[in-house]
């Protein structure tokens, strides 16, 4: 798998998302978080910056929900789970935020620009372990409090470190209630295939064979590499994107496979690469191919 420093490589890739707003407007006490779309994306923003995203699939509308199951956009996000996830809850409710302008289409849709003061997240990178998933979930739980205590006191005394932005957003009535539109059927489709030596010694199936993303939405996907033999082998991959012009567009931020790793006799390991897809690729751009080449070192 992609090392533990993954997310504070995703953290810079794609800082707006990850440090949008996520706290509760003072108005949402009065509204539903389905019938104000000032609340669901509220709600959407704070999923988003916890890393939890089987709560934000919730919000996304019924037209992207069906480009993309629940399953595929959380394993392509990478979630926070146990007190990562805990911690990262805390310090969303610490964002403030607030409407810049709502404007209200005919058509039912709405757009919204926000203006934020938020948490940065690689500003407490020391005292949540660089974001080690791995390493908080396993601390003791008199361990884990003290973290969240001391989050409390960086707030009180105004030690915090901050980022300010504003973003703006879509979101479209579905019945009685408001969804974030993301808008993915103009996305780019992206595609993964598979070339393996035809000597039988690796099985290699991708987690997915494709996937459709906007510009600067990070995603990530897998490979299942399976050692068919009974000695150890390393392996690496050559990496190819089509057509080659849209190569500069795509970018790989991180990939396990680059460097050769070794799979044991029979094993069976999963690996990971991150991808985000350019700002400024060509108009009208609709597919990406990547195929991974995997090939034995000797």
């Amino acid at each position: 798998m992609c090392p533990r420093v993954k997310f504070l490589v995703l953290f810079a890739a794609a800082a707006l998302l990850l440090f949008l707003p996520a706290a509760y407007l003072l108005g949402e006490k009065r509204h539903s978080a389905n019938d104000d779309p000032v609340g669901v994306l509220t709600h959407y923003l704070r999923a988003i910056y916890s890393r939890d995203f089987r709560l934000a699939y919730r919000f996304i509308s019924a037209p992207d929900q069906r480009l993309k199951n629940e399953k595929v956009y959380v394993r392509e996000r990478g979630p926070f789970t146990g007190f990562t996830l805990a911690a990262a809850r805390k310090l969303s409710q610490l964002i403030e935020f607030t409407p810049a302008q709502i404007r209200r289409e005919n058509d039912g849709r709405a757009q919204i620009t926000l203006a934020f003061r938020a948490p940065d997240m690689n500003g407490l990178g020391t005292l949540l372990l660089d974001w080690d998933e791995e390493r908080l979930n396993a601390l003791p739980p008199n361990e884990q409090k003290k973290i969240l205590t001391a989050i409390d006191n960086l707030k009180r005394s105004g030690g915090l470190e901050m980022i300010e932005g504003h973003e703006e957003f879509a979101l479209v009535r579905e019945g009685g209630n408001w969804r974030m539109f993301l808008d993915w059927a103009s996305g780019v489709k992206v595609g993964f295939a598979t070339l393996v030596p035809q000597d039988g010694l690796l099985e290699v199936k991708p987690t997915i064979k494709e996937t459709v993303t906007r510009p600067n939405e990070l995603f990530t996907i897998a490979y299942r590499v399976k050692n068919l033999t009974d000695k150890d082998l390393y392996t690496r991959i050559s990496h190819r994107v089509e057509p080659a012009a849209l190569a500069e567009h795509l970018d790989l931020v991180e990939c396990a496979l680059l460097l050769p790793v070794k799979i044991l006799a029979g094993e069976d390991q999963t690996f990971s690469s991150t991808y985000v897809v350019r700002d400024g690729i060509p108009d009208g751009t609709k597919r990406i191919d990547v195929t991974y080449e995997f090939k034995i070192e000797h």
